[in-house]
């Protein structure tokens, strides 16, 4: 199974951990690699919403 995003094989595919479902009709399958980068994305996000110095010291630029 390829990932939806990248187009790599995904690895020891798991629905449980691998299938992202967005509503009845959209779903995907994407690999760790790209989940990995979602959450950081994602937390990147939080950072801004909800400045603590916990989340700035974790998705703060390198």
């Amino acid at each position: 199974m390829k990932c939806k995003l990248c187009d790599k094989e995904i690895n020891n595919y798991n629905p449980s951990f691998n299938h992202l479902k967005l509503d009845e009709s959209h779903s995907a399958d994407i690999c760790q690699e790209c989940v990995d980068k979602f959450s950081k994305w994602l937390g990147s996000i939080y950072a801004k919403l909800f400045p603590t110095s916990a989340l700035k010291k974790r998705y703060e630029k390198r």
